[in-house]
């Protein structure tokens, strides 16, 4: 199981049995008409908002996550980037590298099917090896994040022995 870091905040995984990750894209955007009507998209500005919510036999020990500071927060779910007719992809800088969450590539069929495939990083562009029969590849990645951490709401369930919890993460 993949473990998500509030710094050097480790959330166990007995706190994150059942857990669930939503992730947004926030930014100042709009869509501005020309006097035709025609559309016209301006954005200014784009961050991550993530929504983190777990449960499991243990509280997870976010008491100790100071929300009056900016924390390096690495997610245990991943995003999925489509690659090009060259099959590469540019990914973020914000990514975990750490062992077991280092970013990896899938061949796509015509069918649904998938097969893992062995991905090449050289700075911020991935390259997934070709497979005979491919109809697409996608590299996935582990976001990490300098973000701020809204106070959680922790509640325990007593008649099921399990403890839930809620993050808020939104990037600087």
């Amino acid at each position: 199981m993949k473990k998500m870091l509030i710094g050097s905040i480790e959330i166990p995984i007995r706190s994150a049995l059942d857990c669930e990750t939503a992730y947004e894209w926030i930014g100042g955007e709009t869509i501005l008409r020309t006097i035709s009507g025609a559309g016209i998209r301006q954005e200014t500005w784009k961050r991550l908002r993530a929504t983190v919510t777990g449960s499991g036999w243990l509280p997870p020990g976010l008491a100790a996550v100071d929300t009056t500071q900016q924390h390096v927060v690495a997610f245990a779910a991943v995003v999925a980037v489509t690659c090009d007719a060259s099959r590469q992809a540019t990914l973020p800088a914000g990514r975990r590298s750490d062992s077991g969450h280092e970013p990896y590539a899938v061949a796509l069929f015509a069918d649904g099917s998938q097969l893992p495939t062995p991905v090449g990083i050289l700075a911020n562009v991935a390259t997934a090896d070709a497979v005979v029969g491919a109809v697409g590849y996608q590299v996935l990645y582990y976001p990490q994040i300098t973000a701020w951490v809204s106070r959680s709401p922790l509640s325990q369930d007593h008649a099921g022995a399990s403890w839930r919890w809620d993050l808020i993460i939104e990037e600087v």
